[in-house]
This record gives structure tokens, sequence and C-alpha cells, in this order.
């Protein structure tokens, strides 16, 4: 991801509504399927400027890994974390060691995205638990993808043969951001009339006050929503896949 997109996602993520809706869905998945621990060693995998790390602290012992240098210095500006520079193709840590791996929209920016899920898989506790997050859907592509550098969108087939081609069982697959997915769709269609040609730019860009909060607001709906039903469409896809025990492979 280029500099200038790393310097806006923190300046924005803090308090823009993709980011905080998606952080309590991460935050809600963990509370719902980690396994019990007074302390769960968790991994952000692909950590980025650290909303998530910072998000998660008081629920473990967090740890955060991206290949960006400058990624890992705004972590750095957020807190005392345990941050390491490796790429999730190649993860920096032993077999079976968190009781959690977040992977918040990073699998689109990995070319060998298996590789990718057979290694947090491995650095797994067995029981453990993954919670993914992925763009959904091709037809969505746009601009923003091109501006972060994403290899593919994903199709809900294509992730669950991911998750379980890595040995984990997938929990709850769902898609995500459905409330707002017509804002989404309209907001990207006037960006593609007006589009010139140039340096493509994300779909970041800052909101009313009042419409953010609004954003936020059906976020957190979809996220109550999220223990009885798995949203039908989205801009999102999200897993939370459990590694099996030694007990589960035997039976």
């Amino acid at each position: 991801m280029r500099l200038t997109e790393l310097r806006q996602m923190r300046e924005l993520e803090d308090n823009y509504w993709w980011f905080v809706g998606r952080r309590r869905m991460v935050r809600h998945l963990i509370h719902m399927y980690a396994p019990p621990a007074e302390n769960l060693r968790i991994l952000d995998a692909g950590c980025g400027t650290g909303g998530t790390m910072v998000a998660l602290q008081g629920i473990g012992e967090i740890s955060g890994c991206d290949l960006s240098a400058d990624a890992l210095r705004m972590c750095r500006d957020r807190g005392d974390f345990a941050l390491t520079c490796c790429t999730v193709e190649c993860l920096a840590y032993p077999d079976d060691h968190f009781d959690v791996v977040v992977s918040a929209d990073v699998l689109e920016h990995v070319e060998d995205d298996f590789r990718a899920m057979q290694e947090m898989a491995r650095v797994l506790k067995p029981g453990g638990l993954l919670v993914a997050a992925v763009p959904a859907h091709r037809y969505l592509w746009s601009e923003h993808d091109e501006a972060l550098a994403h290899f593919r969108r994903y199709e809900r087939k294509e992730l669950k043969t991911l998750v379980e081609g890595a040995g984990l069982e997938v929990k709850k697959m769902t898609e995500a951001v459905m409330l707002a997915l017509p804002a989404v769709l309209l907001y990207r269609a006037l960006r593609r009339r007006a589009r010139r040609d140039g340096q493509p730019k994300t779909s970041l860009v800052r909101l009313p006050a009042p419409l953010n909060r609004l954003l936020i607001w059906l976020l957190d709906v979809e996220n109550a929503l999220m223990p009885y039903v798995s949203l039908p469409r989205g801009t999102s896809l999200v897993v939370a896949a459990v590694k099996p025990t030694t007990e589960q492979h035997s039976s």
C-alpha cells in the first residue's frame, strides 16, 4: 500500500464508519467464538496502522505484524504493542502460538492467499480462532481496489474453500455492510462517472458527522443480528473459523 494511502487510513480510521464498524465486528466475533482463556493471545496479522489492536485492548495480549515499516511506525505511536515486521505468507511466530488470529482486509493484498491462510492456521493453537474479513464480489471491483493494490475480491465459495483448505473449520460465514450497500454502490457509480485518467483514489472520504454516525449505527445493527442470521449480501465477507483439536481430528 502506498504511503499516501497509509497516512489517509491513519487519519480516518479512529472515527470513520467503515473502520469503527469492522473493529466492533471483530471484537464481537472473538467474544462469540474464541476459546475460553483468562488472557487471550491475539495476533493482528497485517495490522496496518494499528486501529484494530487498539480496539482489542483489554481482552488479551495483543501482537501485530505487517510488511510495511511505515505502518509499524504508526502502530508504535499508538501504544506499547509487540510488533514484528514480516509478511503474512511467512509469519515469524512458532506453531500453535496464538488463541486468536485476526486478518482484517489483508488477504486481498496478498498474491499467494492460500500460503497466507496456511500460515495463519499454523500459528493458531488447536481450538484457536481465526477471524477474517475480505472484500466481497468481483462485480464490486472499483477504483478503490486499484488504489489499495488489491489482487482480488472474494465470492463466498472461494473464501470457504480457502479457509477449509488450510484445515480450519468454519463456524460462521456472513456478508457484511449490507444495510449501507446502496450508499456504497451509489458513491462508486458517481466516482466512475467523474473519474479522469490518472492515479486511482480510494473511497475513503471524510463524511459529515451525522452521516458517519448513521453508517456506524447500521453496522451495529448488523453486528447485533450476526449471532442469529448470515447476511445474504454486502460489500464484505466475514468468516470465523476454528483450528480443530487433536480430539476432533481423531473422532
